[in-house]
C-alpha cells in the first residue's frame, strides 16, 4: 500500500471513530418526554466516510461521485436517465424549462401558454411557470386526500394548455391513472414533482411503477426532511433521451454539448459539426443552444447521496411502517 493510500485509510478510520463518538446515539425514547422530529437527516458513518473520501480527492464540482449517483438512482427508479442538480427547486425549474426548448418544435411551451397545476402545494412547483411567462391554471383539491380533483381537469383545459405539472403531496400519489389519461388524450406533457413521494408506487392496468416515472419527467429533492438527503440536492429523471439532453443543457449553462466534464468528444462532433451561422467545425463544447443556468451539484454532496442510496429501500419500508403505526394509533380519534 502506498503512503498516500495508507494515510487515506487512516483518515477514513478516524472518521468512523468520530461518528461513533459524536453522532451515534443510543438514547431510549421516553413517551411524553422525548422530542419527536417530524423529519430530518438519517445517516451513519458511511455518509461521513464518503464525504471525507471525496473531499480528499478535492474534485469540487460534479464528477465521478455525481455520475455514480445518477446511474444508481436511475436504475433504482427503473428509468434510463437521471440528472443530478443542486436542489429539488432547481430540479422542478429544469423540468419545466426543458419543455420550453425550441428543440421540441410545436410541442414546446411558449410564453402565454397554460400549464395545469394544483391549487394546494409547495411554491416551487408553480414558480418556474410564472418565471418563464407561462400561465398556471389552478385546479382545486379534494379533502381528505389533499390531491388534485381530477373531475375538474377538462374544465381547466383550453387550446393554450401545453402541460400538467403537479406534486404527489406528502407522499400521497395523485390520481395518476386519470391525469395520465387526460394528458394522453390531449397530447400534453406530464411533469411529476416527486419530491415528497420517492419510493411510492402506482399501478395502472396491472403495471406497477414508482411515482415520478409515469410522466415525461419526474423530479426529486434531497433536502434533509425528505426520504434521503445530501443537505441540498435534487434530481430530474426521464425515459426520454432528448429531454435528458435538454435538461442537462439547461443545467450546464445552456451548453449544447453533452460531453462529461474532463471527458473529450463523447458527442463525436466536437470539431466537425455545423451549428447555425457559426463556421463549420466550431468547437461544440462552446456552442450554447439555450439560455441556461448553472445548477450542478458538488461531488461531495453526491458522495453523501451514494451512501444514502444504499439505505433507501430500508427508509421507504420504515416510513410505511411508521405511517401504519400512527394511522392505527389514531384510529377513531375525533376532529
Amino acid at each position: 500500500m502506498s503512503k498516500k493510500e495508507e494515510l487515506k485509510q487512516q483518515i477514513l478510520q478516524l472518521t468512523r471513530e468520530y461518528y461513533n463518538e459524536v453522532h451515534k446515539t443510543s438514547k431510549v425514547f421516553e413517551p411524553g418526554k422525548s422530542f419527536v422530529n417530524y423529519g430530518g437527516r438519517y445517516f451513519n458513518d458511511e455518509e461521513m466516510v464518503n464525504l471525507v473520501d471525496s473531499s480528499l480527492d478535492f474534485w469540487l464540482t460534479a464528477g465521478p461521485w455525481a455520475h455514480k449517483f445518477e446511474t444508481r438512482l436511475a436504475k433504482w427508479l427503473g428509468v434510463k436517465h437521471c440528472a443530478l442538480t443542486n436542489s429539488g427547486s432547481s430540479a422542478t425549474l429544469l423540468a419545466f424549462y426543458a419543455l420550453t426548448s425550441p428543440k421540441l418544435g410545436d410541442r414546446r411551451i411558449k410564453k402565454g401558454d397554460e400549464v395545469i397545476t394544483v391549487a394546494c402545494g409547495f411554491p416551487t412547483t408553480v414558480t418556474p411557470i410564472i418565471q418563464y411567462g407561462a400561465v398556471p391554471v389552478f385546479v382545486d383539491i379534494t379533502i381528505p386526500e389533499y390531491d388534485m380533483d381530477v373531475t375538474r381537469l377538462e374544465e381547466a383545459f383550453s387550446d393554450k394548455t401545453k402541460a400538467v405539472m403537479i406534486a404527489h403531496s406528502l407522499g400521497n400519489p395523485f390520481n395518476l391513472e386519470a391525469v395520465k389519461a387526460f394528458c394522453d388524450r390531449h397530447g400534453l406533457w406530464l411533469v411529476e414533482d416527486n419530491c415528497d413521494a420517492l419510493g411510492s408506487e402506482y399501478t395502472i392496468d396491472g403495471v406497477t411503477k414508482k411515482t415520478g416515472t409515469w410522466g415525461h419527467i419526474g423530479t426529486s429533492s434531497f433536502y434533509p426532511p425528505h426520504h434521503m438527503t445530501m443537505g441540498e440536492g435534487g434530481a430530474v429523471y426521464t425515459d426520454d433521451s432528448e429531454l435528458d439532453k435538454i435538461v442537462r443543457s439547461f443545467r450546464d449553462w445552456g451548453r449544447d454539448c453533452w460531453c462529461m466534464g474532463g471527458v473529450d468528444n463523447t458527442c463525436k462532433c466536437r470539431f466537425t459539426g455545423k451549428f447555425g451561422e457559426l463556421p463549420a467545425g466550431y468547437d461544440h463544447k462552446y456552442v450554447y443552444s439555450h439560455f441556461g443556468f448553472n445548477l450542478k451539484v458538488t461531488d461531495m454532496q453526491a458522495a453523501i447521496g451514494c451512501a444514502q442510496l444504499e439505505k433507501l429501500d430500508y427508509i421507504v419500508v420504515s416510513r410505511r411502517r411508521n405511517f401504519k403505526i400512527l394511522r392505527e394509533g389514531l384510529e377513531g380519534t375525533e376532529g
